[in-house]
């Protein structure tokens, strides 16, 4: 047995031993994906009274080598990944390089222990490691053991778990995750994930991807920096997020504020070695009080309501296609005059909308459907201005869906309320 004490100051592994529980995770997830592993399992274990008892997360990596442990957790950034930029056998990118991951674990509960089996030449060996809160920096190496009859790959038990570990657990916990590894489970399929008992699979819950490149963007220093924004929208209503990323898609901060696109549900994916950057010069915590993040952000969000405005209108086009080849569409044959045209489009604009953010509409059997586009097609007919209002007091209509209409109908503007909400 041998004890290890990390060369660095107390105060600077207290930060880091401070780190939100989510982010903490996430760490470690990403040492078992840089460990080459292909299935990652992270575990809640309760005890009898049901109160979280030990999170457990187990890996099929190649584990970590006994020698390399007294190295890697005696120095802060001593970690093999710096070599590299992807793993050995793989050539998946690599996550972490500075080692920071292993301290972060201890803001998840106060008793830490790493268990790793490893190929030893012709045969597999472990060992374990532990640390505990109280005294950050020192750790038990515990004697290897030679011919282990185990796969490879390590096993992180985290004890006297904190209460803001139970955070971690929960469909919105399990949203969170879902989005920092997407874009690592897209580009990497052959990897599985399983949270809390469930399999992440951002695949099956997708709705819609699309990357841009948002060009060369100038700063206020002068420096000249690449970006690209990757969207992913899901079936799951309620998802709205804007990631920063290093240029390999590794999240390292979630944006504040989130846009809100009516109907929507999206996360959106900043990414440029910028970003890294930032991070590693400790700003980007200042959001967007730092100019190159401000910057950044408007480009994103410049890119977003493009994105969307494209998307609503796709989404127009298909519900209306679909409408008229059931018969739910109460028009028939092509319009007798422009009269009759101006009206099928302000018709158009009011029922597609309705049917894209009102899921009472949208989830309606065909019958109450048929009904419903009937009764709206006789209030646009009759009086196309009056029908904005009776929307609005349903749901928030977008205020440049109301100018449009007043555009088609040449009318004054209406008097409803013109406060809405992005």
């Amino acid at each position: 047995m041998k004890i290890i004490t990390v060369e660095v100051r107390e105060d600077h592994l207290e930060t880091l031993a401070q780190t939100k529980p989510m982010a903490a995770l996430a760490e470690l997830i990403w040492n078992a994906l840089d460990a080459e592993a292909t299935d990652v399992r992270i575990e809640f274990i309760e005890n009898d009274l049901s109160g979280l008892e030990m999170i457990r997360i187990c890996d099929n990596g190649h584990g970590l080598h006994y020698e390399d442990a007294l190295l890697v957790f005696r120095n802060l950034g001593g970690s093999w990944k710096r070599e590299g930029s992807r793993t050995h056998e793989h050539k998946r990118v690599l996550h972490g390089k500075f080692g920071k991951g292993r301290f972060r674990a201890f803001s998840l509960g106060n008793s830490v222990c790493w268990n790793s089996v490893y190929q030893d030449g012709e045969e597999k060996s472990s060992f374990k490691l532990k640390g505990q809160a109280e005294k950050l920096g020192e750790f038990t190496v515990f004697d290897r053991k030679g011919r282990v009859d185990e796969p490879s790959g390590m096993i992180v038990e985290i004890q006297d778990v904190r209460e803001s570990s139970d955070l971690l657990r929960g469909v919105k916990a399990r949203e969170e995750v879902t989005n920092i590894f997407a874009l690592y489970l897209r580009q990497y399929p052959g990897t599985q994930i399983v949270y809390d008992g469930i399999p992440l699979d951002p695949g099956n819950a997708e709705k819609h991807f699309v990357s841009y490149s948002l060009g060369t963007l100038v700063t206020e220093d002068g420096l000249r920096i690449e970006a690209t924004l990757d969207v992913v929208e899901w079936h799951l209503a309620g998802k709205r997020s804007i990631l920063l990323c290093d240029e390999n898609g590794f999240m390292r901060i979630q944006a504040q504020p989130r846009l809100y696109f009516r109907g929507f549900s999206y996360s959106a994916y900043l990414k440029s070695a910028h970003i890294a950057t930032l991070d590693s010069e400790g700003l980007l915590e200042t959001g967007e009080m730092h100019p190159d993040i401000r910057q950044l952000l408007d480009a994103v969000r410049l890119k977003l309501r493009e994105h969307f405005a494209l998307r609503e209108a796709e989404t127009a086009r298909d519900v209306l296609d679909y409408w008229k080849d059931t018969g739910l569409y109460p028009y028939t044959g092509e319009a007798a005059d422009p009269k009759e045209e101006n009206e099928r489009r302000i018709f158009d604009i009011y029922s597609t909308h309705l049917e894209r953010i009102f899921t009472d509409f949208s989830g309606a059997s065909l019958r109450t459907k048929r009904l419903v586009l009937r009764l709206m097609q006789e209030l646009v007919h009759s009086d196309p201005v009056r029908v904005a209002g009776i929307l609005d007091e349903l749901i928030t209509f977008p205020e440049e869906m109301e100018e449009q209409i007043l555009e088609l109908t040449g009318a004054q503007e209406p008097d409803i309320d013109k406060t809405k909400s992005e």
